[in-house]
């Protein structure tokens, strides 16, 4: 769906309405147009910088993937011959677009109007753009990161709150490389850029600041120090990103989903039915509130994979009456992903 010509807004309430007025420009977190499910945005024009927008995730299943590009499913043959294509989903979704001329450009905007102790120099300016055109392209002919760009990043994204949004979106990105996942996830820094992400979680947070830090901390599942990193976190994490459920925002909301999906793929062959249990009652008390179509389907992926082939979580689960909770979505048929996914949940749990 796109927006054109004049808006007439009615009856929306103001906590719905994330915009953040900065430089003379409009800032909304996290909305774009793509084809992912995530809806476009009202309030957008053309060459607006918006965090993470586009967010085709990266999470390859084959030929056919419920999380990528159009045309997913598009096959009911195909559907129908493969029965469970959704779960258990076991490597990580990452959100993985970015328009780098855009995150740039609101850098430099912001920075010419930060207070005087918070100006970046020209240098470092230079040095955060030539991060992000290496960590944008997975397969850049530019030279890997260095160790001061990793740590001028890591400094600079601790800008004052109203103004980091796009350093954080290049934190975003630059968690996907594995010399930055393990130079920001390693066991002596791996902590502090937990704390971080979280103090920007807080329920009171600012909204893009929340949203990228939710993607941020999915994008570090792509690296080996970054999943041992939220695996040791896990219970902190989870507890603090399920507050989020609270908050009017659909984008924050798909975040959230596919941080507790990530979990469960990475818990899924483990035995440790406390941690299941904290992902279920997470994604439980999500869908509680949360009304996006793409948000409760990666909800939904994430109680399948977590119940797959493991007879204890699915007695609790039980237990936690999800069959009955997610049981009105079997019926939805737009998109067509959602009622297939919780049709297979249910049957997972009879």
């Amino acid at each position: 769906m796109s927006w054109t010509g004049s808006l007439i807004i009615t009856e929306i309430p103001i906590s719905c309405l994330f915009i953040l007025v900065t430089g003379g420009s409009r800032y909304v977190p996290g909305l774009g147009n793509d084809d992912s499910g995530f809806g476009a945005d009202p309030f957008t024009g053309a060459g607006r910088y918006i965090p993470g927008s586009s967010s085709n995730e990266s999470a390859p299943l084959g030929v056919a993937d419920p999380f990528t590009g159009k045309g997913a499913y598009s096959s009911a043959a195909q559907r129908q011959a493969q029965t469970n294509v959704y779960f258990p989903k076991t490597d990580g979704v990452t959100f993985e677009q970015a328009n780098a001329p855009q995150i740039i450009a609101k850098l430099k905007e912001l920075n010419e109007g930060a207070p005087q102790e918070h100006k970046l120099s020209e240098e470092t300016m230079e040095s955060l753009e030539g991060l992000l055109l290496v960590v944008c392209e997975a397969n850049s002919p530019e030279p890997p990161p260095t160790i001061q760009q990793i740590s001028l990043l890591w400094k600079v994204s601790h800008w004052p709150e109203e103004i980091v949004f796009p350093v954080l979106d290049i934190l975003r990105l630059a968690v996907r490389h594995a010399q930055v996942n393990e130079s920001l996830c390693g066991e002596a820094e791996g902590v502090q850029l937990c704390n971080h992400l979280l103090s920007l979680m807080r329920p009171e947070g600012r909204p893009a600041n929340q949203l990228l830090a939710l993607r941020t901390l999915c994008n570090c599942f792509s690296g080996r120090h970054g999943r041992a990193l939220l695996m040791s976190q896990r219970e902190t994490i989870l507890s603090r990103a399920a507050d989020l459920a609270a908050v009017c925002n659909k984008n924050i909301h798909i975040a959230l989903a596919t941080l507790v999906l990530n979990y469960a793929g990475c818990l899924h062959s483990q035995p440790d039915l406390e941690a299941k249990a904290q992902c279920l009652s997470v994604a439980s008390r999500a869908l509680e509130t949360v009304q996006d179509k793409e948000a409760i389907f990666r909800l939904l992926v994430a109680l399948g994979t977590t119940v797959a082939s493991d007879q204890t979580a699915q007695d609790l689960a039980r237990s936690l009456g999800v069959g009955s909770q997610i049981s009105r979505y079997s019926t939805v048929s737009e998109p067509s992903k959602v009622g297939e996914c919780c049709q297979l949940v249910l049957k997972a749990l009879h």
